[in-house]
């Protein structure tokens, strides 16, 4: 049976832990001790009331940081203007991260048998997605995706061995190697470097997903539009995009100001006919 005074040397471990760990941490280093503690002490530290008050109080001076999402201007730009030698791998991967709201373990694992070429559209279906249910998307003729794809499929070598689709590409050459998951991370980066946008490093791995629902929230999109597509199963995650929406906030900007109108409008009816 656990004493009163472990909890006093578990909360000053904690206390330690905090000046370097941000509050997700905290939480993830308590869930390991507690699983550690219960099977070989027979420790139940849930019940430390003190500990717990305590973690939950770093939630409330603890803010995620979140990474920066491009704007339509932003990716135009890019796309037209960043010279293919360098660059067009990088392409193809905004435009189907974007067009899939994509997780670059998504990206990563994406194979050729995956990418449906109808002649006209790529029809994309995602297998390998974290909550293991297949999503599908579709890469048309917008921002030139189609005939971008085309012009990276080219140079694809025929004695590639695995069948994943990215591949690395330097200097208008495309290797047989495949592209780490880690590399998608430092996409978004790169990107915001090209166009030489401030912080560039905000713009981390969960860029291309983001900047996606960002963009879907800004059409008006509601939210099971928003879930289906990105394959949120929380529909706080997907409240959090419309909220965020500036499209949202303008709609619901001129829904207030037209309803004053309106009001006023009736109020100065009512005052001529009271004449």
């Amino acid at each position: 049976m656990y004493k009163k005074t472990d909890e006093n040397v578990i909360l000053a471990y904690f206390f330690e832990k905090a000046k370097a760990l941000k509050a997700s941490s905290l939480w993830s280093t308590y869930s390991m001790l507690k699983s550690t503690l219960q099977i070989n002490e027979n420790m139940d530290i849930s019940q430390y009331k003190k500990l717990v008050a305590f973690l939950k109080r770093q939630n409330d001076t603890y803010e995620a940081k979140k990474s920066k999402v491009l704007t339509m201007e932003n990716v135009t730009i890019f796309l037209k203007e960043a010279p293919d030698d360098k660059f067009l791998l990088m392409k193809v991967v905004l435009i189907f991260g974007l067009n899939g709201a994509c997780r670059r373990a998504e990206l990563c694992s994406l194979t050729v048998k995956d990418i449906e070429d109808t002649g006209k559209i790529l029809v994309i279906t995602l297998h390998d997605t974290k909550i293991k249910k297949k999503r599908v998307f579709i890469v048309g003729s917008e921002c030139n995706g189609y005939e971008i794809y085309h012009k990276y499929l080219r140079l694809r070598p025929k004695h590639v061995k695995h069948n994943r689709f990215f591949i690395y590409y330097n200097h208008g050459k495309c290797t047989v190697q495949p592209v780490g998951i880690n590399s998608f991370a430092k996409i978004p980066q790169k990107v915001a470097e090209y166009l030489k946008l401030p912080n560039a490093s905000s713009y981390t791995g969960y860029c291309l997903r983001k900047t996606s629902a960002t963009f879907l929230a800004d059409s008006g999109a509601d939210i099971q539009t928003l879930k289906r597509h990105g394959g949120w199963q929380s529909t706080s995650v997907a409240e959090g995009y419309i909220e965020e929406s500036i499209g949202n906030k303008l709609k619901i900007s001129k829904s207030i100001f037209h309803q004053q109108e309106l009001v006023a409008s009736q109020d100065l009816g009512t005052s001529i006919e009271s004449r």
